[in-house]
């Protein structure tokens, strides 16, 4: 049963994010395609392409080979990390050690950057098992590519090696690298190796770019000039979630009263000064991707173990809705949530399917519905303008209208993790990423 995944890429939406880059063109492409970074490829020619926004079914006999490097799956077939954002026709991914892009539609590579230093997780997309860690999809803009990932800079002399997030800005048409920034994450050099560790930009903006860095006990959170890179403030113990308007909301494990507990704290994206505190007193939380007027998060109460789904304020804090969960303890026991760019969060808890209005937090829908003989279907793996791909209790393609909930389409052709105008991707019956171009 492929395993429901978030969009991890969504709160690019508030600063046009939506595209991810990482590793080399597949074997047996022309060479004449793909260009050096900072330059165009060498042929420009396109293929005419179908679009449709939302797309209801894709054609999975012209299916098109990416990059291994694109996602992590298990032996079921089931997509457990995404290294790709999808946007139009070009797939963005991330690797330790370069941002590249990739024509979805031909498996080209366009460009490939490297990122200067050595990397701390080498082996982060590759390793003999299934990780949940690893640097996750950049966000694009029409101005910058940016991604983030580990370094585990070297010693000098008598001067201690350490370990440094690395934050990565190009040019997303050419690749040319506008700047790259190396923020120091501890001076301990015994204490952290930055292996397994999860880095990820949360905000690109004309006030800031925001990245984090999470291994263990150790988080920080840098923001920086989206002109030169130069660092703008750092908060260590925090790991950014979020971005709502002028509002970065993140996850604060510097809670006074209590070492064991986390709290969402929200600053202000260019001066890091902070603004308000919501979920105190919890055991575990996580921020999700949601429209940029409602904060979203799901927390689970340090002293009862239960789990709740909150929206928030992003100005205040204050709580405007809550919904809490049929399963108790430990930070997943609330469910798994899936945003769709518009308008929908779809969070399915304990077999029950719940879709809410991202804007004003209240429900819309809700699958069981036995009075209309309608079930759940088995799995979501990604939402997209109004739309939910996944699959049904038989493991057929299907895809729902997030609005109401009603089937759009039962002729899908396979179960997308990534979709666009122009084309969807995943893993083909081999485990391996493929996109394939839209249909109808």
């Amino acid at each position: 049963m492929r395993r429901l995944v978030s969009m991890a890429a969504g709160v690019g939406m508030l600063a046009g994010a939506a595209a991810c880059g990482g590793g080399s063109a597949p074997t047996g492409l022309p060479g004449d395609q793909a260009g050096p970074a900072g330059q165009p490829p060498a042929s420009s020619v396109q293929p005419e392409a179908v679009t449709a926004d939302p797309p209801l079914a894709f054609d999975t006999g012209k299916g098109v080979s990416l990059p291994r490097t694109a996602l992590q799956a298990n032996v079921a077939g089931s997509v457990t990390s995404k290294f790709m954002t999808l946007r139009d026709r070009t797939g963005y991914l991330v690797a330790p050690d370069s941002l590249s892009a990739v024509d979805v539609l031909t498996g080209s590579e366009k460009w490939n950057t490297k990122i200067e230093g050595p990397a701390a997780d080498p082996n982060a997309h590759d390793g003999p098992f299934v990780e949940q860690s690893g640097p996750r999809p950049p966000l694009v803009t029409g101005k910058l590519a940016v991604a983030a990932v580990p370094l585990r800079m070297p010693e000098q002399g008598t001067t201690p090696g350490y370990v440094a997030l690395a934050v990565l800005a190009v040019n997303p048409e050419t690749g040319a690298k506008a700047w790259q920034t190396n923020a120091k994450v501890t001076d301990d050099q015994y204490g952290i190796s930055g292996g397994r560790s999860v880095t990820h930009v949360v905000a690109v903006t004309d006030k800031a770019v925001v990245a984090s860095f999470a291994q263990s006990d150790h988080k920080l959170t840098v923001a920086l000039d989206p002109a030169s890179g130069k660092q703008l403030w750092e908060r260590k113990d925090y790991d950014a979630g979020s971005l709502n308007g002028d509002v970065v909301v993140g996850v604060d494990s510097n809670v006074a009263e209590n070492s064991s507990m986390v709290q969402a704290t929200a600053l202000d994206v260019a001066t890091g000064q902070q603004k308000w505190v919501a979920a105190a007193k919890s055991s575990a939380v996580e921020i999700l991707p949601a429209d940029p007027a409602m904060v979203v998060l799901k927390a689970n109460e340090y002293s009862t173990g239960h789990a709740f789904l909150k929206f928030l304020d992003p100005v205040t804090g204050a709580e405007k809705f809550s919904a809490e969960g049929t399963r108790n303890l430990g930070p997943d026991s609330y469910g798994d949530c899936l945003y769709d760019e518009q308008s929908v969060l779809a969070c399915t808890d304990s077999g029950v399917l719940t879709a809410y209005d991202a804007k004003a937090g209240t429900k819309l829908w809700s699958l069981p519905d036995q009075a209309a003989n309608r079930v759940p279907p088995g799995g979501l793996t990604v939402a997209w303008h109004g739309a939910l791909y996944g699959y049904t209790n038989g493991k057929q393609p299907i895809v729902l209208d997030a609005k109401t909930g009603k089937d759009l389409s039962t002729s899908v052709g396979f179960v997308p993790d990534w979709v666009s105008k122009y084309a969807a991707a995943g893993v083909d019956k081999d485990g391996a990423p493929k996109a394939y171009p839209v249909k109808k």
